[in-house]
C-alpha cells in the first residue's frame, strides 16, 4: 500500500476520533459491555446514529477496501464509487478482512527507549 493510499485513511480515522458524541458512545458502549473493544457491527451501530460519524466511517472502510485489494471478480475497478456497486454481502466479507489491518496502517506513537532516536530516548 502506497502512502497516497494510506493518507484519506489516516484523514477519515482523525475525523472520526474528533467527533465527540461518536467517542463518548464508543466510551459508554465498552462500559456498559464491560469489554475494551468493540466488534464492527457495534461500532456501526453507534455510528449510524451519529449522522456524519457515520459517512466519515463508511468512507473510512470503504478507503480501506480500495487501498488493500488489488483486484476482483466484478465488472468494474475496485474504486471507492465501485465498492458501492459490489453486493453487499461480499462487502461485509471484505471489511471483516480488511479491518483487522488499519491498526498497521497507523504510525506508532509509543515511547521508545532507542538512543538512535531523532529525538533522544524517551524513559515514560
Amino acid at each position: 500500500m502506497t502512502e497516497r493510499q494510506r493518507r484519506p485513511i489516516k484523514r477519515l480515522q482523525a475525523q472520526l476520533v474528533a467527533d465527540a458524541d461518536f467517542a463518548a458512545a464508543i466510551t459508554q458502549a465498552k462500559r456498559s459491555g464491560g469489554t475494551d473493544s468493540l466488534t464492527d457491527e457495534e461500532e456501526m451501530r453507534i455510528a449510524a446514529g451519529m449522522g456524519s460519524a457515520f459517512d466519515t466511517l463508511e468512507n473510512l472502510n470503504d478507503s480501506l477496501i480500495v487501498a488493500l485489494v488489488a483486484g476482483w471478480s466484478y465488472g468494474h475497478p475496485v474504486t471507492l464509487d465501485g465498492v458501492q456497486d459490489i453486493p453487499g454481502h461480499d462487502l461485509d466479507a471484505l471489511r471483516k478482512e480488511c479491518a483487522p489491518l488499519m491498526r498497521q496502517l497507523m504510525p506508532d506513537f509509543e515511547p521508545t527507549p532507542d538512543p538512535e532516536s531523532p529525538i533522544g530516548p524517551s524513559t515514560a
